[in-house]
């Protein structure tokens, strides 16, 4: 109530300086009053009447939603401790045809202001299929794919049904197959073979990455030694420094990379790392 006693009198006092004005400028009311041009414009052309009227409350509309028909429904059926889900459905059977989601709303908003009781996400849907049906997922398709050893037997079994309904299927099949023949293998001129034979195929991208690192590609496959024992190693270390990161000591660091190959050796003892035994433990110099 201050607030709107406040402002009244500061729109008089606006009003009031705008009478006393020469040159009638909203912005030098604005500047005087601090107040933005927009409001100053509209404070100096309000009436009488909506200076008067400014005590009195507003009434708004308050709009309707299509929910409102169900609403003592629904609150009756939770009052008398019916599940949400019975409720959500039995609304749908009397004749709601709106959003879903705003009858969700409305009952979730029930329940909590009302009962305290909270739903998850998505509470009103369950998706349930046949029993008898099988469900294979595209996930289980790519690592059906990419598997040379273990094989899905639900896939086993109906890959004959799945190619001939999804072609591309076996046409990823067959590009796998050649790219693991051909880096598994040791003649490097197969890789520009399975680039020319698949550029303009459905995994265009995957052969424009080979094609942009093609030399360490081909000397992988011309070489049996590999550097990913040393990358593999590198990684593990980096692993273990973020974890000691603002915790230990370098000696520390250095036990705890240490540590992962003194356990491939069949005399070692962890008691012999931490006391320090001439045995597994190795001078550390920065």
């Amino acid at each position: 109530m201050k607030k709107i006693v406040k402002k009244k009198q500061l729109i008089i006092n606006i009003q009031n300086r705008w009478n006393k004005l020469e040159k009638k400028r909203y912005t030098t009311i604005a500047e005087e009053f601090q107040i933005s041009f927009l409001t100053a414009k509209k404070y100096v052309m309000m009436s009488e009447e909506e200076i008067q009227s400014m005590d009195s409350p507003k009434k708004y509309k308050k709009r309707r939603t299509a929910t409102d028909d169900y609403i003592n429904m629904i609150y009756k059926m939770l009052l008398d401790g019916i599940q949400p889900e019975v409720v959500f459905s039995y609304c749908i059977k009397k004749g709601y045809t709106n959003s879903w989601k705003a009858l969700d709303n409305r009952i979730y908003r029930l329940l909590r202001n009302n009962f305290g009781v909270k739903l998850k996400i998505n509470w009103y849907m369950k998706w349930e299929y046949p029993k008898e049906l099988i469900i294979i997922s595209r996930k289980d398709i790519l690592k059906y794919i990419t598997s040379k050893h273990q094989k899905n037997k639900i896939i086993e079994e109906h890959i004959n049904i799945l190619e001939n309904n999804y072609p591309i299927i076996q046409e990823m099949r067959e590009i796998y197959d050649d790219f693991y023949k051909t880096i598994m293998g040791s003649d490097c001129e197969e890789l520009d073979i399975f680039i020319s034979k698949y550029k303009e195929s459905r995994l265009k991208t995957l052969i424009e990455g080979i094609e942009k690192d093609i030399a360490p590609i081909k000397n992988a496959i011309s070489f049996s030694q590999s550097s990913g024992f040393v990358e593999g190693n590198n990684n593990k270390f980096k692993l273990i420094k973020r974890i000691l990161y603002g915790r230990s000591k370098i000696v520390n660091l250095f036990r705890k990379c240490y540590l992962p190959f003194l356990m491939n050796n069949t005399d070692f003892k962890l008691i012999d790392l931490l006391k320090g035994t001439k045995n597994s433990t190795i001078s550390c110099t920065v």
